[in-house]
């Protein structure tokens, strides 16, 4: 007789199931633990049992291992949530119990109960994140008047951590150099691209700021805006890779996206569609210049760094820019659609 879905609801149990229950192999009698049941409201349905939040299976954990069975009768349903029970499941149980014949009715007369069986679904603890402690450099600004743009690098040390105070003294460098970034040329920024803002702040291992009452935030007065007629939507980016000195592995790669709204795309011939070779190879310039100057700006050993959840960490070693524009979608959402509309009464 095939059950459920893992997870769902129980149901009457079978020859296998009884011999399971028996042993006690990763069988348990009573209600689950951390579990909500939901009974409908309409007849001959048996409970829904879904898990409740923070409730997991595997080993060490209250409920079992996934796929374990828990067992239980409608006296245990009716002690563990009196008052509870519809009228109509005993009647249920004992309408389908009739249907068992054989070997299977003579072991349930022999146990002298029929069990009903639900089988723990899989839910593992999520891995917790144990971020090596770094600081977060956070800088953006406005597009186009309504919308805005951040871009988030990783700062991480070789050896010793910068302290607060080191922090505070890197951040007017960090200014500087990010600064001079979104106004060059090279960068293809666009004037409607503005830079207003940058943040350098300690992350704890849970990846929460360690200061959220304080952070450190140096407002960019007046606005740094970037170079030539911004011709493309603001949603529009280029990613820059940011390459480490290993080629796979966690933490081996990261990349930001960076706005960019003043670029052509090659027209014709093979790379048609794709990014100007001119416009690449000024921002990988750009990009590789940026990273030398803000690691000039921190102290050594700290430096720009990829980092990966679970702790490890590689400083950059260079860059790379690819062929085609990407797009980051949460930078279009405060246009107005506002669509210009033709009357079609003439059609």
């Amino acid at each position: 007789m095939s059950g459920p879905p893992p997870g769902a609801y129980p149901r009457l149990a079978g020859l296998s199931d009884l011999a399971q229950i028996v042993s006690g192999d990763h069988a348990h009698h009573g209600a689950p633990p951390g579990v909500t049941w939901s009974w409908w409201a309409f007849p001959e349905a048996w409970p829904l049992l879904t898990l409740d939040a923070g409730t997991f299976s595997g080993a060490g954990e209250p409920l079992g291992e996934a796929g374990d069975l828990w067992w239980f009768t409608l006296a245990d349903l009716h002690d563990h949530q009196p008052g509870t029970l519809p009228g109509w499941l005993a009647y249920l149980a004992g309408r389908a119990a009739a249907e068992y014949l054989g070997p299977l009715a003579v072991a349930f007369a022999w146990l002298g109960f029929l069990p009903l069986v639900w089988t723990v679904p899989d839910r593992s603890r999520p891995v917790p994140l144990a971020y090596q402690p770094h600081f977060r450099l956070a800088f953006g600004g406005s597009l186009y008047t309504a919308e805005q743009w951040v871009c988030r690098l990783n700062v991480t040390s070789s050896g010793t951590l910068m302290t607060e105070a080191e922090a505070d003294t890197a951040l007017p460098g960090c200014v500087a150099a990010l600064s001079t970034f979104c106004h060059d040329g090279r960068t293809s920024f666009g004037a409607a691209a503005k830079l207003e803002y940058v943040k350098l702040n300690r992350i704890t291992p849970t990846g929460h700021y360690a200061t959220p009452g304080s952070p450190r935030t140096a407002l960019v007065d007046p606005a740094v805006a970037g170079v030539g007629a911004s011709t493309l939507p603001p949603q529009v980016a280029m990613v820059v890779s940011l390459l480490t000195g290993s080629i796979r592995g966690k933490a081996h790669r990261g990349r930001i996206y960076l706005p960019c709204l003043v670029g052509t795309v090659v027209p014709s011939g093979v790379g048609a569609g794709e990014i100007e070779e001119g416009n690449a190879t000024n921002l990988m310039g750009s990009a590789h210049d940026l990273i030398v100057a803000l690691n000039a700006a921190l102290p050594s050993p700290n430096a720009i760094s990829v980092i990966s959840g679970t702790g490890e960490a590689r400083h950059v070693t260079g860059v790379a820019i690819g062929r085609v524009y990407d797009t980051q979608q949460r930078r279009r959402r405060s246009l107005s659609e506002s669509p210009y509309v033709l009357s079609a009464v003439d059609l």
